[in-house]
């Protein structure tokens, strides 16, 4: 469903070609003014850090200014819902994810957007990867260390989440594991992060891309990584799956959308400079050295996935016993 991008760049640069000349006169007048992208984390969080990166390339491929828009709060409710009721021409886009998009709805009875209904997909494009962290302080050295101590003192330790994902990818874990953590909520997980830092959370799951500096620093213990295999980045710690919770696996895919109605060759203009972004070597290596991986969905693919993982998630939510808001 999502190709690898080492494996596909002769096929992306040939799309890219083949898109940029589909495009209507619309479509060829633009950009012609700066570009908003929409994110729903605080600045340095991992959708932050991600947007930046992409947005620099993408405004220097289009020819204009490339502007991230920090709209934290809510799970990303917020960010997702000022892209949904901004105009559907091109220059307001949505730092998309899996929590936003797809575990959103799982985790709300009702939302103020719909996934499918009020964006237009323009492209998936990659990848972000999660550690189980744990306070330097901790006496948990391992995934079963801390499912022992969580086990002996029943829902006496906490865990942070400043994301639906990482609420409802904890909420699992729990259940799988058979423990009981107490849910502290936080605006983003980046003030989840620093209260781990400073002893004041007992577990959190954040991603890569933010916290591997904290892991290779020695101020936080990573006890796992959530990904179905060990990471490049960090092959001596073992998966959550192979440390006691058989079968249990977590990512976010990130994606770019607009707001529903969006000119058809508007968003192949934009799918198309994505791809071409995506294929240069120096923004593989940014993202793999950050902990993601690069790898792309087309337009069709992305609603694919998307309302895959909307019929997972609202199973997995209700298998874990999570209760909507």
């Amino acid at each position: 469903m999502i190709r690898d991008f080492g494996k596909t760049s002769c096929v992306i640069l040939a799309l890219v070609a083949a898109l940029a000349g589909s495009g209507s006169a619309l479509a060829q007048d633009y950009p012609n003014k700066p570009i908003r992208i929409i994110v729903g984390q605080a600045a340095g969080g991992a959708s932050d850090v991600l947007a930046r990166t992409l947005g620099s390339k993408l405004g220097d491929s289009l020819g204009q200014q490339v502007l991230v828009d920090n709209r934290a709060g809510a799970n990303g409710i917020i960010a997702a819902e000022a892209v949904a009721k901004a105009a559907p021409d091109g220059y307001t886009l949505l730092m998309g994810s899996s929590p936003i998009l797809a575990i959103n709805p799982a985790l709300y009875k009702k939302l103020p957007y719909d996934p499918i209904a009020d964006f237009t997909p323009i492209a998936l494009f990659g990848k972000a990867f999660y550690a189980l962290l744990v306070p330097s302080s901790s006496p948990a050295n391992s995934v079963k260390d801390l499912i022992a101590l969580a086990k002996a003192k029943p829902g006496q330790l906490n865990y942070g989440a400043g994301s639906s994902g990482a609420r409802a990818n904890i909420e699992i874990f729990n259940s799988a594991a058979g423990i009981k953590l107490t849910h502290v909520a936080y605006k983003s997980n980046t003030q989840a992060l620093t209260d781990l830092l400073g002893g004041r959370l007992d577990m959190l799951f954040e991603t890569t891309v933010t916290s591997a500096p904290h892991i290779k620093a020695g101020k936080v213990k990573a006890l796992a990584v959530t990904s179905a295999e060990r990471l490049s980045q960090f092959p001596e710690l073992p998966t959550v799956s192979e440390s006691g919770v058989p079968g249990y696996e977590y990512s976010a895919w990130v994606s770019v959308h607009a707001p529903a109605g969006l000119a058809p060759g508007i968003q192949q203009r934009l799918s198309a400079e994505i791809m071409k972004v995506m294929s240069m070597p120096e923004v593989i290596e940014r993202f793999r050295t950050l902990g993601f991986e690069p790898r792309f969905g087309n337009v069709e693919q992305v609603t694919t996935l998307l309302k895959s993982d909307i019929v997972s998630y609202r199973k997995a939510v209700k298998d874990a016993g999570i209760p909507q808001e």
